[in-house]
């Protein structure tokens, strides 16, 4: 049996579904019984809780040879540094609880770094809580950007014929899908590994915005320009879309961390895996 969160995301759904088709045992956790509905059509058993329920995650974890964790994401969050540090604390309490074998974290790319890289520093912060679990041996997923961080400026780009980049709209940098993203998961958990690992996972070729403002011009029929936002705009344009101060101002270091280059893959023992989806094809959903 394997236990999946994040199933009313993507990555999590795509781990699961991997799984499903594979024909393996899997427990999704969800915190209602109306969003595990559609899993237990599937097959899949449901667990109702929440990540931050100690008790609750732990009873979901009875009996499971591996689970897919991560840290929900929420952009309105006023002190991200202590929700992430509840979420971590109440994982670790449970994976130690229920004596689970293998755990695969969803981390980032550049959270080798201890701090510089906005809100991948917790990812970092997280991967040292989950790495010294004695009975439990991690697989860390040190995944790219996220090509959908794109796809959600598509109301834009269709609209005012611009494509938003906090950063170099000119500069490459390592990408994934986040179907990737769960296959990699799903895969990882049917694989543990003796030891704790980092795989450090990207698409086959690195891609800036500008790449994507082509691509959205493309299927949108008309024209679309990458333009960057001035640094002293970032915290503004991120809070009128709906972010808290906090997390922009996380958002602005993260974007100045990719745009210098510290938000890089470590190298040296991680496992390197591409994955085979291309940013148009994410794109051509999400239009």
């Amino acid at each position: 049996m394997y236990l999946i969160t994040g199933v009313s995301g993507n990555t999590g759904a795509a781990a699961a579904t991997a799984l499903l088709e594979k024909s393996q045992p899997v427990r999704v956790l969800v915190r209602s019984d109306e969003k595990g509905r559609p899993w237990r059509d599937k097959g899949a058993e449901v667990a109702v809780a929440s990540l931050d329920d100690a008790a609750g995650l732990t009873r979901a974890l009875q009996g499971v040879k591996g689970a897919y964790l991560l840290v929900p994401p929420d952009l309105t969050s006023t002190d991200f540094v202590a929700r992430s540090r509840r979420f971590l604390g109440v994982m670790s309490e449970a994976l130690g609880s229920a004596r689970v074998p293998h755990v695969v974290f969803l981390s980032s790319i550049g959270a080798q770094h201890a701090k510089g890289t906005g809100p991948v520093a917790l990812l970092h912060e997280g991967e040292g809580r989950l790495a010294g679990l004695r009975a439990t041996r991690a697989t860390f997923i040190r995944a790219a950007y996220f090509m959908e961080n794109i796809g959600s400026l598509v109301p834009v780009a269709r609209s005012q014929g611009v494509l938003p980049c906090l950063f170099d709209p000119n500069r490459r940098i390592s990408m994934i899908a986040t179907a990737d993203i769960g296959r990699t998961a799903a895969q990882a958990l049917l694989e543990p590994p003796m030891h704790n690992e980092i795989i450090e996972l990207e698409a086959l070729q690195e891609s800036c915005y500008a790449d994507a403002a082509r691509i959205l011009a493309k299927l949108l029929g008309r024209p679309v320009e990458a333009i960057r936002v001035p640094e002293e705009g970032v915290v503004p344009t991120l809070t009128q879309a709906g972010f808290s101060e906090d997390m922009a101002g996380l958002f602005k270091e993260m974007a100045h961390a990719l745009d210098t280059g510290i938000m890089r893959f470590q190298g040296g023992d991680a496992r390197h895996v591409r994955g085979p989806v291309t940013l148009e094809s994410v794109l051509a959903k999400l239009v």
